[in-house]
């Protein structure tokens, strides 16, 4: 029965959704002007960079949609599916931050997109360790 489930949510399609669904999250948020977030800052006054951190929990949720949507696709191997995932989060943070700077008192950082690359750095390393965790188990 579990097998019969996990099969059933192994789709690339659905994957896929999930990674443009929460694409479609993150441009929501940095489409908010800055006046929406002031309350977030007094929140988070105690955290040092808390905006770095949330920065790394978005896209590394993004990235491990993105990885499983194409490990599922077995079409490429393990090294292409990690640089894969890394472009993705690299170019839409890009693009996320251009976005971000034409809103009304927001502003483009270097340091937001290197947060977002971290994020998907953390899914591939993960990924690779449980790779070689299951390789030496059955081995």
């Amino acid at each position: 029965m579990q097998a019969r489930i996990v099969n059933k949510l192994d789709r690339p399609w659905l994957w896929g959704v999930l990674s443009f669904a929460w694409m479609a999250v993150i441009y929501a948020l940095s489409d908010r002007p800055a006046v929406d977030y002031d309350g977030v800052d007094d929140l988070t006054s105690w955290l040092p960079f808390a905006s770095s951190i949330a920065h790394v929990g978005l896209y590394f949720v993004l990235s491990m949609f993105v990885f499983r949507t194409i490990t599922i696709t077995k079409r490429l191997g393990f090294g292409m599916t990690a640089y894969l995932t890394l472009f993705t989060a690299l170019a839409f943070g890009v693009l996320d931050e251009l976005h971000q700077s034409n809103v009304e008192g927001r502003a483009s950082e270097a340091t937001d997109v290197v947060a977002d690359v971290f994020g998907a750095v953390l899914v591939v390393v993960f990924w690779f360790g449980l790779r070689k965790y299951r390789s030496n188990a059955s081995g």
